[in-house]
């Protein structure tokens, strides 16, 4: 595990890319191609390692009120669950075919559907009720040193130099790389131990292409 800021992935790739030039590849410019990148990273780890990035929120229901607010930073919903007595119990996620099932009973839920305005209840709640939410947030702005497990920064670098790159050549030898390091990634999720499929054994000792001899390479 390491930690990269913005700052160093930025000058990761203006060296690796020869983008040096800052009045064609303003620092805004560069950046913006970053956070892309590190968007694609984000979302095929959560798609490869389920559950990797996952938070959890609780809310509570509104007498009478058919819905939820859900966090405004959430972007995949993994479960809803209700908490009865002093556990809690899942809530079953239906489709719109299953809209009229509850009919106009008020009661305590017992399922949701995903819609704009959070999760549809139903039956409708007839109380307060406390509810529990795993979720997958949006993917992050970068800036400050986050984590980097097993070298992950390179998705995020040889993402960026692909998005930057005119010349054919250089882009598809780049893409050459982007694509191996997805293809790293994919083959971590495949080792994640049986019992708990739901996280990869990170791998101790791993070094980074950014990181040689405890110097960096940029």
């Amino acid at each position: 595990m390491a930690s990269f800021s913005l700052a160093q992935i930025l000058a990761a790739v203006r060296y690796r890319g020869d983008f040096r030039d800052t009045i064609r590849h303003p620092d805004s410019s560069v950046t913006v191609e970053i956070q892309a990148a590190f968007a694609e990273f984000y979302e095929l780890v959560a798609g490869v390692n389920e559950g990797y990035w996952d938070t959890i929120a609780t809310l509570a229901t509104v007498n009478g009120q058919g819905h939820v607010v859900l966090p405004s930073d959430a972007w995949q919903v993994r479960g809803i669950d209700l908490l009865d007595g002093e556990t809690f119990r899942q809530l079953d996620q239906i489709s719109i075919a299953d809209r009229n099932r509850y009919s106009t009973e008020t009661d305590e839920p017992r399922a949701y559907r995903l819609t704009a305005r959070g999760a549809d209840l139903f039956p409708t709640p007839d109380a307060i009720y406390t509810l529990r939410v795993v979720y997958t947030p949006s993917a992050p702005v970068l800036g400050a040193a986050r984590d980097f497990y097993n070298g992950w920064e390179e998705y995020v670098i040889f993402g960026a130099l692909v998005r930057l790159e005119m010349n054919e050549e250089r882009a598809n030898a780049w893409q050459g790389q982007l694509d191996r390091q997805a293809a790293r990634i994919n083959a971590s999720a495949s080792g994640r131990r049986s019992q708990e499929p739901e996280y990869i054994p990170l791998r101790i000792g791993h070094i980074s292409d950014l990181e040689i001899d405890g110097r960096r390479s940029y």
